[in-house]
């Protein structure tokens, strides 16, 4: 029996629409915290990592790749509001991991980089290692 259902969202696009869940595991910024039927409302800030949805006996599991933004978990309502998105089996381990070889050399590339660029190059790589490492999973 599913209990609640999940919305996945980023700027560009509906990555997912009305997902059943019976639980969700979501990255935040404060640790990975763990959503079930009944859960107290909140809003929380993302952090990059995995979202994982278990549809329990009637739906199969689904995994996603999530790099900041917002969760909001309503009553029967989950909705993911992600900078980025993808589901484990859209990810391209070949395009991951040339952005991982190209975020890699940049940071190690000895140019003088200001804060920001340092920050956002640690993003790239934190990012494709993660979409690397789901895409090898599924």
């Amino acid at each position: 029996m599913n209990y609640f259902t999940v919305d996945v969202l980023t700027p560009e696009k509906v990555v997912a629409k009305d997902v059943p869940a019976e639980s969700l595991l979501i990255p935040t910024v404060r640790g990975q915290i763990n959503i079930l039927p009944h859960h107290t409302h909140l809003i929380n800030r993302l952090s990059t990592g995995v979202l994982s949805i278990f549809g329990g006996a009637d739906d199969p599991d689904r995994h996603f790749s999530v790099t900041y933004g917002i969760c909001k978990v309503l009553e029967d309502k989950v909705i993911i509001m992600s900078h980025t998105s993808e589901e484990s089996h859209e990810i391209s381990v070949e395009r991951a991991q040339e952005a991982l070889e190209a975020a890699l050399s940049r940071l190690n590339s000895g140019d003088a980089l200001s804060d920001e660029e340092v920050e956002k190059y640690r993003r790239k790589v934190e990012r494709a290692q993660l979409r690397v490492q789901l895409a090898q999973q599924s």
